[in-house]
């Protein structure tokens, strides 16, 4: 069988239904990442789920049938308009056939009964989803191929001629009016409006895709954008840079109003949704004038250009998605920017980073998720927001931060910078500071800034290096070092700050990585090594201290070595 090309090896699932323990039994007791699914997020009814798949644009949607707002059938049946590539497979206690019956003829996949069906039936149609959603991928690039038919120097052309106009090396209009006609652009108009279409989320796309399927990607959302434009609006489209492609709107009265402007914009954005796995952002600048006189071309493009960098600035707060229109490009009673920031509005913040809490201080004694994650959000990303920094001042104190905590770990200072590479908005620089907020915990609480003193708890310590991959309790170690438990568990916690079981744990999912890293096999031998032969219980464990499951950390972990 052959393998196709455009699928690597994770399919993105959501989870959707009303009832916590359902939702969580897919998320924690399926081992479904080891058959290449990913549970990427969970919804508690139709509506919340529909706009999760806008924003994590998912390959498989598990819902259930009987919710409060929107139903499962009439999700369906939405995805099926919005998202046709989605694969809907509906779960339900109830047993009607005529249930079944509905949802297929509504497009679902198939049809799972909750509390008959076992995770065999549940792998059987995961498996069935994933050969149609390769088939799909593989005919849509077929087909995108097929249609590749432009010249590969005329993108080229069109970026180098943006260039020209800025630098000042086209002199006259006659030239600017030739350049566009044998690029096959429409000419410069007396007004017009830059914007730009970037691709969302592209440094995870880039993990998943091939390069050359990313260029297709990019190729057919430049030929949708022109076919959105045809015989309506006089829009020049371009490859800008790796992740965006730019448009050069001319405005005239033969090209469109206001109105089909605006729609324009928005068809591009649910045009992406509905063809393309992933969504994109809409930048579009004010209206600037295009003179006679070729002098005043390039402080003309740099100033539109200067706007799109402020509105792709402020989206870092405001997330992925939606469309944003510069401040002054609005008409009298028009929303700005619908709902985003204007493109001035980080100028108005104070640059500097705020007065933080220093965060070694904040980790004593927080050693849960859920706390870290309460104290990364409240104390951090809360006055991040509110005070509007610019991304690059935040991106540089995470770096600064980053690099201080790794000092004495290359690996992880290493895999910390190369993650930093691809924070795109606000949440991903929360979710990089929960990583390394709880890398950092662990390492306090496997190093000790004071010596041990005590001879015994040096003993424990040893004892553990030794023997980890055999159970040890306190017990053992009582005896081992001839100190009665009570006494040993607390003056372990004086010495060192942690419980002796905690330590236990944290030892052996250090070793796990270790083996993970540096070695090919299983991640169930790897457990049984390392002291925790329960497979679940062990992954549960890992991904609880480490942030991520054992075949996420050792797939990230060859991505940044070079070793798959």
């Amino acid at each position: 069988m052959s393998i196709n090309p455009v699928v690597l090896d994770k399919i993105r699932c959501i989870v959707v239904d009303d009832e916590a323990l359902i939702r969580e039994r897919f998320r924690y007791a399926f081992p479904l990442e080891e058959h290449g699914f990913e549970i990427v997020g969970e919804a508690e009814d139709g509506e919340e789920a529909l706009e999760l798949c806008r924003q994590l644009s998912p390959d498989i949607v598990i819902t259930d049938v009987v919710m409060p707002r929107m139903n499962g059938l009439e999700l369906t049946e939405q995805l099926k308009q919005q998202m046709p590539q989605v694969k809907v497979i509906i779960l339900s206690s109830f047993q009607e056939f005529e249930f079944a019956r509905k949802a297929v003829m509504l497009g679902a996949l198939g049809y799972l009964l909750k509390v008959t069906s076992g995770y065999q039936e549940l792998l059987d149609i995961l498996v069935q989803a994933r050969s149609e959603i390769e088939a799909d991928r593989e005919k849509m690039l077929l087909s995108i191929e097929e249609r590749k038919h432009l010249q590969d120097s005329q993108p080229l052309l069109r970026k180098q001629l943006i260039h020209d106009i800025m630098s000042g090396a086209v002199q006259s209009i006659s030239k600017l009016n030739s350049t566009c006609d044998f690029v096959n652009w429409h000419r410069p108009a007396p007004a017009y409006v830059l914007g730009m279409v970037s691709i969302d989320r592209f440094t995870a796309l880039s993990r998943t895709f091939h390069a050359k399927d990313l260029s297709l990607f990019k190729y057919v959302m430049m030929r949708i954008i022109e076919e959105l434009a045809d015989g309506k609006l006089c829009c020049n489209v371009y490859d800008w840079e790796l992740q965006s492609i730019g448009l050069w709107v001319q405005l005239s009265p033969s090209c469109g109003d206001q109105e089909e402007l605006q729609l324009f914009y928005e068809n591009i954005l649910h045009h992406a949704r509905k063809y393309l796995p992933f969504t994109v952002s809409v930048c579009i600048s004010s209206t600037h004038r295009m003179d006679t006189i070729p002098q005043t071309w390039p402080a003309s493009l740099s100033s539109a250009f200067g706007e799109l960098e402020e509105l792709r600035a402020a989206l870092f707060y405001h997330g992925h998605g939606g469309l944003h229109i510069c401040e002054a490009a609005s008409g009298a009673g028009q929303e700005n920017m619908l709902g985003a920031e204007p493109a001035a509005a980080l100028n108005d913040h104070n640059s500097s980073l705020p007065e933080l809490p220093d965060p070694v201080e904040r980790l004593a004694g927080w050693s849960d998720p859920s706390q870290l994650q309460r104290l990364v959000h409240d104390a951090y990303i809360r006055p991040f927001t509110r005070m509007q920094l610019r991304p690059d001042e935040l991106l540089r104190w995470m770096e600064e931060l980053a690099v201080r905590w790794t000092t004495a770990d290359a690996d992880s200072r290493s895999r910390f910078r190369s993650e930093l590479g691809g924070i795109e908005t606000i949440f991903d620089a929360e979710e990089f500071l929960l990583r390394l907020f709880m890398w950092k915990q662990s390492a306090i609480q496997l190093s000790f800034d004071q010596p041990v003193q005590r001879s015994e708890i040096q003993k424990a310590l040893d004892y553990v290096a030794r023997h980890y991959r055999e159970p040890v309790s306190v017990a053992d170690i009582s005896e081992y070092t001839a100190i009665s438990p009570n006494y040993f568990s607390h003056l372990f916690k004086a010495q060192t700050g942690i419980n002796f079981s905690d330590y236990v744990t944290r030892y052996r999912i250090e070793k796990s990585k270790q083996y993970l890293r540096e070695t090919d096999k299983q991640v169930g031998e790897i457990a049984e090594q390392v002291g925790i032969p329960d497979y679940k219980y062990f992954a549960r464990i890992f991904r609880r201290l480490v942030g991520k499951t054992p075949s996420q950390y050792r797939e990230e972990e060859g991505l940044r070595t070079g070793k798959v």
